[in-house]
């Protein structure tokens, strides 16, 4: 015999089919907490537990995954064009590599005349800046010795803490870096600036 207080089975399944996960959650702890039982059909435990999965999954949903930003080859070839303009302008040669949000290397080109190790350096500026989303002229400044102090654990580090390497922002996301090696580190950082300053200009259009 049903409780006359609850739903009949045909009316909960009604329910359960059609009733917001959040109504649904509270329907069943509502339920749960009180003691209502169908002689045929129960809110069982197990159910319970699948409400309130579906509710503690549809509330997570954000805090679990964030979206991102990629950098195309596209995009690539964009930067890496701006940033071979603004050296060759000022007859400097470099290695420019462009780099993902992780650091792997999207492009990399060694212009003419650019020393043979120049190119491991522009790529390690490139993937310092990504891992760490800041330029890499900061993370040098934190490592030389000023005014007695440096952070020279900073030095241990698998990663190249010189000036030249700048990340790339997009809606505030870091979405990958230009590295640059060949001339004086502010010369360097000046040509990785022209190649984020040319992806940023075209993503604010768009």
């Amino acid at each position: 015999k049903l409780n006359p207080r609850c739903p009949s089975p045909l009316e909960y399944e009604i329910i359960r089919r059609h009733m917001p996960p959040l109504l649904l959650y509270l329907f069943c702890l509502i339920n749960h907490s009180v003691g209502f039982a169908f002689t045929d059909t129960a809110i069982s435990s197990s159910t319970f537990k699948r409400s309130t999965a579906i509710i503690m999954s549809s509330a997570s949903t954000d805090a679990l995954l964030q979206h991102s930003l990629s950098l195309t080859s596209a995009a690539a070839e964009k930067a890496l064009a701006a940033a071979e303009r603004e050296a060759s302008s000022n007859g400097w040669c470099v290695t420019i590599a462009i780099a993902d949000a992780g650091g792997i290397p999207l492009l990399v080109k060694r212009c003419d005349g650019a020393f043979a190790a120049s190119y491991e350096v522009a790529v390690g500026k490139a993937k310092t800046a990504a891992q760490f989303c800041k330029p890499t002229a900061q993370l040098e400044a934190a490592a030389n010795v000023s005014d007695g102090t440096s952070r020279a654990a900073l030095l241990s580090a698998p990663f190249v803490l010189m000036r030249g390497g700048v990340p790339i922002f997009i809606n505030g996301k870091c979405c990958g870096a230009v590295g640059v090696s060949g001339v004086a580190p502010d010369q360097d950082e000046q040509v990785a600036l022209a190649a984020v300053n040319t992806l940023v200009s075209i993503a604010s259009k768009l």
